[in-house]
């Protein structure tokens, strides 16, 4: 559906731009799509500063900012948004990070059938 692909496009851009913004110079941003069956499973990793397990349980609570370092390049909505609309097209979200080594935030959807992502003719 078109408006899946719209929603969806906010989910990559949030992702990609907090790891770009969490990660130094000369660090790393990996973005790997994997098949799982009928999904797809989509991983945006950086070697950014990471996340405590503390800010990991609420890194997806609208207004969260774990990082306050960062607080004016943003309002802490990104994330919680986020996770919003992964569930809204039926997906799954989740973190794995550690301090000081980086992060990888892992979407698995549903991949979409032959054809479904184009638009139909009027």
């Amino acid at each position: 559906m078109e408006s899946d692909r719209e929603l969806l496009a906010l989910v990559w851009n949030n992702l990609f731009s907090n790891a770009l913004k969490f990660t130094e110079p000369g660090g790393s941003v990996l973005l790997s799509l994997k098949s799982q069956g009928e999904n797809a499973l989509v991983q945006v990793a950086d070697t950014g500063c990471g996340i405590s397990k503390e800010v990991g349980s609420h890194i997806f609570e609208k207004f969260y900012q774990g990082d306050t370092s960062h607080a004016d390049q943003g309002n802490g909505l990104g994330l919680g948004l986020v996770k919003r609309v992964v569930e809204i097209v039926g997906g799954e979200i989740s973190v794995e990070s550690q301090v000081g080594k980086g992060s990888t935030f892992t979407v698995k959807i549903r991949r979409a059938a032959d054809g479904a992502s184009q638009k139909n003719p009027a």
